[in-house]
């Protein structure tokens, strides 16, 4: 099983680590503070934390509570010819989905701001972000506390951050963060190579070889992450022109892009910033990475039209009857409402429900978020036959609970799972919001996914692991928090005019 904030975690968290062993260079045994010597250099403090999340504020449950860390021990690969004491501080998580409460979140970046003020002096600042974070009274709270960061270390301390590119980036966090890199790649396959990224040009900043400087440039479009995957158009060719910038410069300037990032944006963060941006860090010239954030973001801007869902894609009867009658053996559907790597509460039985009414042959949903069923099928024990209400315990705009009889087919303790099985139907009951990432997952549970003609995940896209795996997926249009039909939602933050939601939105990147 893996959470929402442990999904979080391996997307941005993955970034800190590898950057961590980039700069490091090998395994690192003391986790508080590591020092590298080499010689003809000092060894250089670098301060690492983090401070993520991806807020779905259409969730109906905000959020209030956090969990703290130390930031741990960074290292696997590593950059000759550097001296670095890296000073571990604290990251910080919400736990849960929905919009964040004011009070727990100001009192969150204060423990991250502690942990730096105790590692002070510093040479240069290390922060993993997501990019998505949105908190009541504070607003894009990553943004916020890059800020503050900022102010607190001075203009001369370089401050680099890796980002999701489901990120909704403010113009603020250009002024703010000297190195700025955030993921290409959706699904993410790119977490290690973009933390060594960052870290090649943080050494690079730290040895006098580069003065990183960064810009960003908000494009009015709001788009769904599965039209905006790298595996298809027009947003593969678009992260294929970045990595060409990357190598090449922008026509009439000499300096060099060390950083291009295009953000797909988190549609499902009703917040002023929410959208696609593009975001580029250069070498010593702020009118170079403007530029070439203007040049980028025309070719955003000229291709919106194409965007389309990268997956075959269907309403909820439409798909599974397109799945039921499929000469593959297997198919896998998404959940795509109800989509927990999007922050929802992963709880609704809306699929589970029509399954059971169609009578399918063979099925399993992995997972349902019900700590209360969960708990009455470990006081049942395995074997046991019982009356259960499955589901709709947080998201209960979409319909009742599923109230069947089923039987209790293997009980997990760690991490704590049930699985149960409602006529041709297994359900793995979870405690907190949860999806399967990996067949090894199934494995746990004793399930072997190609035995059963339908594999019911709470998700968007299908995830790399599971697109080795599966003969064929479908992508259902279902609804919950994460609703892909974004003209049902409503908004209330957002910038207007935005595109599609206003199909005569006007943008001229060079005016913006």
């Amino acid at each position: 099983m893996t959470s929402r904030r442990n999904f979080l975690k391996q997307v941005s968290g993955a970034a800190i680590a590898s950057a961590g062993s980039a700069l490091a260079g090998g395994f690192l045994p003391d986790p508080r503070v590591v020092t590298l010597r080499s010689a003809g250099m000092g060894p250089k403090r670098i301060f690492i934390a983090g401070f993520a999340h991806e807020t779905n504020t259409f969730h109906p449950v905000p959020t209030s509570v956090w969990k703290f860390e130390e930031s741990g021990n960074p290292g696997v690969n590593g950059l000759n010819g550097s001296d670095l004491t890296l000073v571990p501080g604290i990251n910080a998580a919400p736990v849960g989905g929905g919009l964040i409460l004011e009070k727990p979140c100001i009192e969150a970046m204060e423990r991250v701001l502690d942990s730096l003020r105790k590692a002070m002096p510093v040479d240069a600042v290390f922060l993993r972000l997501h990019g998505a974070m949105f908190a009541e009274g504070v607003g894009h709270a990553e943004t916020v506390l890059t800020g503050k960061v900022r102010a607190m270390v001075g203009p001369g301390v370089p401050v680099a951050c890796t980002f999701d590119l489901h990120g909704n980036i403010p113009r603020e966090m250009g002024r703010y963060g000297d190195i700025l890199v955030g993921l290409k790649t959706a699904p993410h396959t790119d977490m290690a190579e973009t933390a060594e990224h960052t870290a090649r040009i943080l050494a690079d900043t730290l040895t006098g070889k580069v003065k990183p400087v960064s810009y960003v440039l908000p494009v009015p479009f709001l788009v769904q992450g599965e039209k905006a995957m790298t595996t298809s158009e027009p947003f593969g060719s678009l992260v294929e022109e970045a990595r060409r910038i990357e190598r090449e410069g922008i026509p009439g300037f000499n300096e060099k892009i060390l950083a291009a990032t295009l953000f797909v944006g988190c549609a499902w963060t009703d917040a002023p910033a929410t959208g696609m941006s593009v975001m580029i860090t250069a070498d010593g010239s702020r009118e170079a990475a403007r530029a070439a954030a203007i040049y980028l973001a025309g070719k955003i801007w000229d291709a919106r039209h194409q965007f389309r869902y990268g997956c075959e894609t269907a309403e909820l009867e439409e798909g599974v009857a397109r799945a039921l009658a499929a000469p593959e053996k297997t198919v896998f559907l998404t959940d795509s409402g109800d989509n927990v790597t999007a922050s929802t509460p992963g709880d609704l039985p809306v699929v589970l429900r029509h399954l059971v009414k169609r009578k399918v042959p063979g099925a399993v949903i992995a997972s349902i978020t019900d700590v209360a069923a969960m708990k009455r099928c470990f006081a049942a024990g395995e074997g046991a036959r019982i009356r259960i209400s499955v589901g709709a315990t947080i998201e209960k705009r979409h319909g009742l609970p599923l109230v069947a009889d089923a039987s209790v087919i293997k009980l997990i303790r760690e991490p704590e799972m049930a699985v149960i099985k409602i006529d041709n139907i297994e359900v793995v009951l979870v405690g907190d919001s949860s999806t399967f990432l990996t067949r090894a997952q199934f494995d746990q549970c004793g399930i072997n996914p190609l035995e059963r003609k339908l594999v019911v995940l709470k998700m968007g896209y299908l995830f790399p692991d599971l697109v080795k795996i599966a003969p064929r997926y479908i992508m259902l249009l279902t609804p919950g928090a994460g609703d892909m039909r974004i003209e049902k939602l409503t908004y209330s933050r957002i910038r207007r005019p935005i595109f599609p939601l206003d199909p005569d939105t006007k943008f001229n990147p060079s005016e913006a």
